[in-house]
């Protein structure tokens, strides 16, 4: 019984560790507006979870523990973007 606890456990440790760290990933971000604008991104985690990021112009960021192709994002020029807005998929590309 000893044997099969420690192997059960041992399981569930690698399924769930093995896709979370393969899929969590940095993605660069930028502000490609002209001085003196400032870009506001939201970040979208799934499933509730947002973060807020504010670059001035022609500065680029990487931002880490994203979860590329499935978290979103939204940005806006000058004005924090609205809580429900037109949201882009993060790719592993530069995203702007």
């Amino acid at each position: 019984m000893t044997r099969s606890v420690f192997l059960l456990v041992t399981s569930m440790m690698v399924c769930a560790a093995g896709p979370a760290t393969a899929a969590t990933r940095t993605a660069s971000f930028g502000c490609e507006a002209r001085k003196p604008a400032v870009c506001y991104f939201r970040i979208l985690y799934h499933p509730r979870y947002n973060r807020q990021i504010v670059l001035p112009a022609g500065m680029k960021v990487t931002v880490p523990g994203l979860n590329i192709g499935h978290d979103r994002y939204c940005v806006s020029v000058g004005t924090p973007p609205r809580h429900r807005c037109a949201s882009k998929l993060i790719t592993a590309d530069y995203n702007y």
